[in-house]
């Protein structure tokens, strides 16, 4: 029998997921190529899923909390006697699982921690997050060496700290599939011919920089430029959300621009996403964790333009497989980049192709699932 693996998150979102959910489409990637271990998820119920499944040797189990519950224990009294916690840990009794993964939830660590007998702990941090850690974990795995020294250096107190990386299935992203629905995406979405595409992929909020970029396309030519903005726009009321507020300003601000904008799209459908974009820009404000986006772009053979932040620096070399600019550029220094990125289609597609074969050979899912099953093997022999 396989040791077992229990994977679970924040109480957020369903998995597999529904959009651009980077931490639940790890563990969904990385738990359906386990090959030594029986993995278990759990998470959110899913609007397409049964609550109990096992779907290609992975098991899913999804706690369904009642309106009522959430009502009267969350929302009235704020008692939660049967909470989130309290249900993950039922589980952890019932599977006895060899390790327990924990994703971006440092909160779950301490009751795991006391209440999962003698399995191995994992907390695998995805940014940066100032909640403590309120017990020992066998292993402090992070998505860059960035984030791994991010919390090595706040005293986590873990037997090891390793790096796990993001990855890509490139069965699914790659330049071939690309060329294939390169012209029926930029016909769906509107893209004119002849323009050089321009885009921002990610979470429109303030610290994702895409009012940079705005600012940026105010001074390129909007005869030769296309924009294209896809990712979650924030519903909330602007006058009581600061991301709120942060979107429609940015909407204002994107009047007039040679522009398209692609609200967020399930994951399957990030292959046409990508083959909208001559360029893909990342803009990024804060210190960027490892940035999905870069590598997706890079495994369709779309050439990246970053700002050095972050665990972005740590694979992106400028003039080989990415164009890095200075993390505190300007607008005008980024539409100059920009520019040039426009007017030298050779350098662009020597970039792509590089970053392409970087990704292939350091980045895939089997590979980050291979290292993971590493790591689970050393910490069951410890």
């Amino acid at each position: 029998m396989k040791p077992r693996v229990l994977f679970l998150a924040q109480e957020i979102h369903p998995i597999p997921p529904l959009k651009g959910a980077a931490v639940e489409q790890w563990i969904a990637e990385v738990a359906s190529r386990l090959r030594d271990y029986e993995p278990h998820i759990v998470s959110v119920p899913h609007p397409d899923r049964p609550d109990r499944e096992v779907d290609g040797g992975v098991h899913y189990h999804r706690i369904r909390i009642g309106r009522i519950y959430k009502r009267v224990f969350r929302k009235l009294t704020r008692l939660d006697p049967w909470s989130w916690t309290d249900r993950v840990l039922s589980y952890v009794r019932r599977i006895a699982p060899a390790i327990i993964h924990i994703h971006n939830a440092p909160s779950l660590v301490g009751p795991l921690a006391a209440g999962c007998g003698r399995a191995k702990l994992i907390l695998h941090m995805h940014n940066e997050k100032s909640d403590p850690v309120r017990a020992h974990v066998d292993a402090l795995a992070a998505c860059s060496m960035y984030i791994r020294d991010w919390y090595q250096a706040r005293g986590v107190n873990a037997d090891r700290f390793v790096v796990l990386p993001n990855g890509v299935d490139t069965q699914r992203l790659s330049p071939a599939l690309r060329a294939q629905v390169l012209s029926s995406a930029r016909t769906r979405y509107g893209i004119p011919p002849g323009r050089f595409v321009a885009m921002f992929v990610g979470r429109i909020s303030p610290e994702k920089g895409p009012d940079l970029l705005a600012q940026a396309a105010r001074l390129l030519d909007p005869a030769k430029f296309h924009f294209v903005f896809a990712g979650e726009w924030p519903r909330g009321d602007p006058a009581k959300s600061e991301r709120g507020r942060f979107a429609r300003t940015l909407r204002r601000d994107l009047e007039g621009l040679p522009l398209t904008i692609i609200d967020v799209v399930r994951p399957e459908k990030m292959l046409e996403i990508y083959a909208l974009g001559d360029l893909v820009v990342i803009p990024s404000r804060f210190e960027e964790p490892f940035s999905m986006v870069a590598i997706e772009a890079m495994a369709c053979g779309v050439p990246v333009l970053a700002l050095c932040k972050g665990g972005m620096a740590e694979y992106m070399v400028h003039g080989q497989n990415a164009m890095v600019i200075d993390g505190g550029s300007s607008a005008v220094q980024l539409a100059d980049a920009m520019r040039h990125a426009a007017e030298d289609g050779a350098q662009l597609a020597a970039i792509a192709d590089h970053a392409c074969r970087m990704v292939g050979s350091s980045y895939t899912w089997e590979r980050v699932a291979a290292q993971t099953e590493t790591l689970y093997g050393q910490l069951c022999q410890s």
